[in-house]
């Protein structure tokens, strides 16, 4: 039996959701407002690239577990402007990995962190240097 307008309709809109859901699901960890906080914190001094990188590993990441940013103490004193160029960083980091994948970042003024030793550099810009794990074969 062929199915009806109805059906399809109804199977098209089920898969939807279930994409969709899957996709939302993907980024459900990191609230939105505590992310741009979070950038603000890790990268205001460098401007949006520096913002923008730090917003895809964040998102590569898929928590803020372990970043300093969220709780840094100078975020509450920047202007607006900064609090804007955080948002469009977070906004666009959904379709711009700028990174190619990379879930750690550190600033070039510590040395190389201990976890370190088992990632690959995967970008840098200015002061940080960000990273990924290695793939096991």
């Amino acid at each position: 039996m062929k199915p009806n307008k109805f059906q399809l309709i109804f199977a098209f809109l089920c898969l939807l959701v279930c994409i969709l859901g899957t996709a939302i699901a993907c980024f459900a960890e990191v609230n939105d407002s505590k992310a741009v906080r979070a950038i603000i914190g890790e990268a205001s001094s460098e401007g949006y690239d520096g913002m923008l990188a730090v917003a895809c590993a964040i998102r590569n990441r898929g928590t803020l577990q372990g970043v300093y940013g969220v709780n840094a103490k100078h975020v509450d004193n920047e202007p607006k402007w900064v609090w804007d160029i955080a948002e469009r960083a977070w906004h666009n980091s959904l379709t711009n990995d700028v990174t190619k994948g990379a879930t750690h970042w550190e600033s070039t003024d510590f040395k190389v962190p201990y976890w370190a030793k088992d990632m690959v550099v995967t970008y840098t810009y200015k002061k940080h240097v960000f990273y990924k794990e290695l793939k096991e074969d």
